[in-house]
C-alpha cells in the first residue's frame, strides 16, 4: 500500500508525463500501468474510463483521443485530491533536511526523491520500467542525463534538468551525484541509509551520512618521539577550526602499524572533535572502489561545514592512486572532471576543503607533488623508540589481561623492534589462547618473520653481564664514559675497531645507556640492496630515523659500507661510501661504527670519526675476573695461557655449558674456551714443555 505522500507523488509523476506523451505507445503504457495498479492507487473499480482502459487491455485495441483524454482528467482528479489530504512522510522530511543543510535547489530534491523511491519502494520502480517500455528505442538507462523520460516526470524541461548535472551545480559539487561517460547517473548509495536509520525527530543529516571513526586505542603520550611535530599539528588544527581556514590538509605517512590512523583518532579526541572517515565502506559494507571514496569525500565536504567541530579522515590514500600521470585523484569514469581542467579542480578540492582533512599513506614518496605542494603539514610517523613501545607494551598486556610487569614490557620493547600494530596483534592472539609472555613472543616472532624476514631481535641495552672491567681498549672506558656524559655533547662520532667478541656493541650501548639515549642500530644486510642506489636510501633513511628519534645510531659491520675507495671495481661502491661520509659530516646526535677489520674502512672515512678505539683481546688478570664473573668459579691456572679470549668467548662457553651440565666443572670450562681460542685464526700454542 502506498501512504498518502507516496500516492500524491506518483499521481505528480503521472499526471507530468500525460501531460508530454504524445506518442499512443506512450499513452498505452501508461494506460496499461495505471488500469494494472487500480487496487495499490485506491482507484473506483466502477470508474467507467478505468473498465474502458481493462477493456482495451483484454481486447489488444488502439488507445482512442477521448479515452486518452478521459484518463487525464481521471489523473488530474486524483492527484488534486491527493495533494490535499498528504503529508509528508519519514523519508521526505528527512529529504527535505538534507535539501536545506545542503543548498539544494527543489529540482535537485525532487531528483534525488525519484531515484530514492525507485531504489525503496517496487511501485515507484514498475512505474519507470513500464513507462520505459513505451518508448521506441531503448539506448539508455532510466536515470541516464539523455533519457527523455526523467525530465518528463518530474515536470522540468529538458534543458534545466541537464543543467543540474553541470561541473559547478550543487548537486555535482556536493557529491550527491556524478555523470559517467555514458551519461548515466550515479547518486551516491549512502542516501539510502535516511530509509533505515531509526526515527528521530533530532536527526543529524551528517552523522547518518558519514561515517564515525571507532575511538583511538593510543594516547597522546605515544606520540612523544614526535611531540615537536605532533604539538605543531594539535596548534594548527585548532587555529584552523576556530578560525574556519579553508584548504587546510594533514599527510600523516610511515610504514604499516606505526600508528598513523591511530594518531588521527588521538588528535581528534585530544580536540573534542568528531572524527568522520572517508569513503571506508559502502551502504552495504562492502569495500569502496576509487571513484566511490572521492565521491564521498566531495560528500563530506559538502556536508562538515565550518562550525561543526569536526575533521576528515581519508585513511590509505594510496586506494587512490592510478593515473601515473596525477597520481592522485585521477577521475577516469566521470566526464565533468575529464577535461583537461581536471588537475584545477582536484587541486581546488584540497584547497576549499571547509575543515581541516587528514590523510594518511604507507609512503610519500610516490604521491604527485602537485598534492604534496598542497599539504599544509606532513608528519612522518617511525617505529617508536624502546621507551615509548615499553609504555605501549605494558598498556596493551594490561588491557588484554597477560600477566606482566613493567620490566616485563621493558624487556618485551628492547628485545622486539616492533610496531605498535604488530604488539597490540600479538598480545590480542595470546589472549585468545589463554597464553601468557611466551605466547606473545611467540606471536611476535611469526609476524616479524613475515614482515621483516629472518632477522636477529633488537638489542637495546648492555648484555645482562655486561662489565667495563672486562673491556679492554686503547682508552679507559670508565673515565671516557664518565667524561662524555659529563660534557653533555651530542654531536659526536665513535669507531670502535677489534676482533669479534671483544665488546664494541656492547660499549656502544653502554655509552647510550649512560647518555639516555635509544639506540637505533642497522646492519650491512639492512641496508645493503641489490638494486643501484637503493642502499644510498636506505643509508640516508638510517640517519633520518635517528634523527627523528633522537637515537645513537649504530653500524654493525661497518667495513662493508665503508671500505676503501681505492679498491673499489664499480662505481657504485664509491658513491656508497660518499653518501656516508655526507652524512657523518652534517648529523647532529651521536653515530657509531664498528667492525672486525679496521684495516679495510676508508682512510677518509677514519679521520672524520671523533673518537676511534681499538678494542683487544682479555689480558690474563681480566681472563681471570670475566671467568669469576661468567661461572662464580675461581679460575684454573690455564686460563692465563689463553691470550685470545673475549667476553663473547665467555658468554658464548656459558650457553655451551648450560646445556652440557659443565656450570660447576672449572676444568670442563676452561677446555670448553680453549677450543673457542682454537678455532681463531691468530691463535697459537705457548711454546715448551
Amino acid at each position: 500500500m502506498l501512504n498518502t505522500y507516496e500516492r500524491q507523488l506518483i499521481f505528480s509523476y503521472l499526471s507530468n508525463a500525460a501531460s508530454r506523451f504524445h506518442h499512443t505507445s506512450q499513452q498505452e503504457a501508461l494506460a496499461e500501468w495505471v488500469a494494472e495498479n487500480s487496487d495499490i492507487l485506491a482507484l473506483d473499480d466502477e470508474n467507467e474510463a478505468l473498465s474502458k482502459q481493462r477493456e482495451i487491455r483484454r481486447r489488444e485495441r488502439k488507445l482512442s483521443v477521448r479515452e486518452w483524454k478521459s484518463l487525464r482528467e481521471i489523473i488530474e482528479k486524483e492527484y488534486a485530491a491527493a495533494r490535499k489530504r498528504a503529508r509528508k512522510d519519514r523519508i521526505a522530511q528527512r529529504l527535505q533536511r538534507l535539501g536545506r543543510e545542503m543548498d539544494l535547489a527543489p529540482a535537485d530534491l525532487a531528483l534525488i526523491e525519484l531515484w530514492f523511491r525507485c531504489e525503496t519502494h517496487p511501485v515507484f520502480a514498475d512505474l519507470s520500467d513500464s513507462l520505459e517500455s513505451g518508448r521506441r528505442y531503448l539506448r539508455q538507462r532510466f536515470f541516464n542525463i539523455m533519457h527523455p523520460l526523467l525530465p518528463c516526470l518530474l515536470g522540468l524541461v529538458d534543458s534545466a534538468f541537464r543543467a543540474r548535472f553541470a561541473a559547478d551545480a550543487p548537486l555535482v559539487k556536493s557529491g550527491l551525484a556524478c555523470v559517467d561517460n555514458d551519461g548515466d547517473i550515479e547518486i551516491v548509495k549512502r542516501l539510502l541509509r535516511l530509509a533505515s536509520a531509526p526515527d528521530d525527530s533530532a536527526l543529524d543529516v551528517c552523522s547518518l551520512l558519514l561515517d564515525a571513526a571507532t575511538p583511538g586505542e593510543l594516547e597522546w603520550a605515544d606520540f612523544d618521539h614526535v611531540a615537536e611535530e605532533r604539538d605543531h599539528i594539535e596548534k594548527l588544527v585548532k587555529g584552523a577550526l576556530q578560525s574556519g581556514a579553508p584548504g587546510v590538509n594533514i599527510l600523516v605517512y610511515g610504514p604499516p602499524g606505526t600508528g598513523k590512523t591511530e594518531f588521527c583518532k588521538t588528535l581528534a579526541a585530544r580536540l573534542g572533535m568528531n572524527l568522520y572517515s572517508v569513503g571506508e565502506e559502502d551502504e552495504r559494507g562492502h569495500e569502496t572502489e576509487r571513484p566511490e571514496r572521492l565521491q564521498a569525500l566531495r560528500l563530506a565536504q559538502y556536508l562538515v561545514a565550518p562550525g561543526r567541530a569536526s575533521i576528515l579522515l581519508f585513511d590509505e590514500m594510496e586506494d587512490v592512486l592510478s593515473d601515473p600521470s596525477w597520481p592522485l585523484f585521477s577521475f577516469p569514469r566521470y566526464s565533468p572532471l575529464r577535461s583537461g581542467g581536471s588537475k584545477v579542480f582536484l587541486n581546488r578540492l584540497l584547497e576549499r576543503t571547509p575543515v581541516p582533512t587528514l590523510w594518511t599513506s604507507n609512503s610519500a614518496h610516490d604521491t604527485c607533488h602537485a598534492l604534496l605542494r598542497r599539504m599544509t603539514f606532513a608528519l612522518e610517523l617511525r617505529q617508536p623508540p624502546p621507551k615509548v613501545r615499553a609504555h605501549i607494551w605494558e598498556r596493551e598486556l594490561a588491557r588484554h589481561h597477560i600477566d606482566a610487569t613493567a620490566e616485563n614490557a621493558k624487556a618485551l620493547a628492547q628485545e622486539f623492534d616492533v610496531t605498535p600494530g604488530v604488539a597490540s596483534s600479538a598480545i590480542a592472539g595470546a589472549r585468545f589462547c589463554g597464553g601468557d609472555l611466551t605466547t606473545v613472543r611467540l606471536g611476535v616472532r611469526s609476524l616479524s618473520r613475515v614482515i621483516s624476514g629472518e632477522k636477529p631481535p633488537a638489542n637495546q641495552g648492555p648484555p645482562e653481564r655486561f662489565d667495563l672491567a672486562l673491556v679492554r681498549a686503547d682508552i679507559d672506558p670508565v673515565g671516557f664514559a664518565d667524561r662524555l656524559v659529563k660534557s653533555g655533547s651530542k654531536h659526536f662520532s665513535l669507531c670502535l675497531q677489534g676482533p669479534p667478541g671483544t665488546g664494541k656493541s656492547a660499549f656502544v650501548r653502554y655509552l647510550a645507556d649512560r647518555l639516555g639515549l635509544p639506540v637505533t642500530q642497522k646492519r650491512a644486510s639492512d641496508l645493503m640492496s641489490m638494486w643501484v642506489g637503493q642502499t644510498e636510501k636506505q643509508i640516508a633513511a638510517a640517519f633520518a630515523e635517528a634523527r627523528a628519534e633522537g637515537s645513537i645510531l649504530v653500524f654493525d659491520e661497518a667495513d662493508s659500507l665503508l671500505a676503501d675507495r681505492r679498491g673499489a671495481v664499480r662505481s657504485w661502491e664509491v658513491i656508497q661510501v660518499n653518501e656516508m661520509l655526507t652524512w657523518m659530516e652534517s648529523h647532529p646526535l651521536p653515530f657509531a661504527c664498528t667492525t672486525n677489520f679496521g684495516e679495510n674502512l676508508d682512510p677518509a672515512t677514519l679521520r672524520r670519526f671523533t673518537f676511534k678505539i681499538a678494542l683487544d683481546y682479555l689480558t690474563s688478570d681480566q681472563s681471570q675476573a670475566a671467568f669469576h664473573t661468567y661461572f662464580a668459579l675461581e679460575a684454573p691456572p690455564e686460563i692465563g695461557d689463553l691470550t685470545t679470549l673475549t667476553p663473547g668467548d665467555f658468554a658464548v662457553v656459558r650457553r655451551k655449558a648450560e646445556i652440557l651440565d659443565h656450570l660447576q666443572d672449572a676444568k670442563a670450562l676452561a677446555e670448553l674456551l680453549r677450543a673457542e681460542c682454537e678455532v681463531k685464526p691468530n691463535y697459537s700454542r705457548k711454546m715448551g714443555f
